[in-house]
């Protein structure tokens, strides 16, 4: 009887939830956001990357899916420099509507960390940034020039090992919220695989020796 209510305390305690300790952190520059190791995919958004040619006609330049991310995005080739290459990302339907990346179709892994260069970005504008964290929920960082002289490319980057980001939004914004033109390049994103829950393994093992008790019990109640 006492291993009885034993394995159901075991039981009941693996399937009560167990909460993330929160441990987002931001960046200001790329070194330092790639610095916390684990695979990294970094896009360039050039068409030698598996990327359309940039054009501001979005019916042109459309990314779709890639590497099992959703890209509703579209490459140009922006007025201002891009950080590499001549190619950068920017809205759905243009430089002055909203993007949007939706990282559901990873399987076996999941996304904790991005980062990328803020371009096209004047004083008193930021590129607004939306992260649904599965864990921390939505998150919004605003990523502006903070004194910087006119379309200064502007680094920002979040990362969070314990949580997992389902998918990130990205618009153009001035100050009274209205929308401005905006594009990133070079972005990053950091990956790691999807762990087991942690009560899984006292779970099971709870199963196990109930498994036990009851075949042992078995034997001793055989004529």
């Amino acid at each position: 009887m006492i291993f009885r209510t034993l394995i159901a305390a075991l039981l009941a305690l693996s399937l009560l939830p167990f909460s993330a300790r929160a441990a987002l952190v931001t960046y200001d520059n790329e070194a330092d956001l790639t610095a916390n190791g684990g695979a990294q995919t970094r896009y360039d958004f050039e068409t030698t990357s598996g990327f359309p040619t940039g054009d501001y006609d979005p019916s042109l330049s459309l990314i779709g899916e890639l590497d099992g991310i959703q890209f509703n995005a579209t490459t140009i080739i922006p007025n201002t420099a891009p950080t590499s290459g001549s190619q950068s990302m920017s809205g759905q339907n243009g430089t002055y509507t909203a993007a949007s990346l939706d990282f559901s179709g990873l399987p076996g892994r999941r996304i904790t960390g991005f980062g990328f260069y803020g371009l096209d970005i004047k004083s008193g504008e930021s590129i607004r940034v939306t992260a649904d964290f599965r864990l921390g929920g939505s998150r919004i960082f605003d990523v502006g020039l903070g004194g910087a002289v006119d379309f200064t490319p502007i680094y920002f980057g979040a990362y969070d090992a314990e949580d997992s980001i389902r998918g990130l939004s990205l618009l153009g914004i001035d100050a009274s919220g209205n929308n401005r033109g905006w594009h990133i390049d070079d972005l990053t994103l950091m990956s790691a695989a999807v762990p087991l829950p942690p009560a899984l393994p006292l779970f099971l093992g709870g199963l196990v020796l109930l498994g036990r008790i009851s075949k042992r019990n078995r034997k001793a109640s055989s004529p």
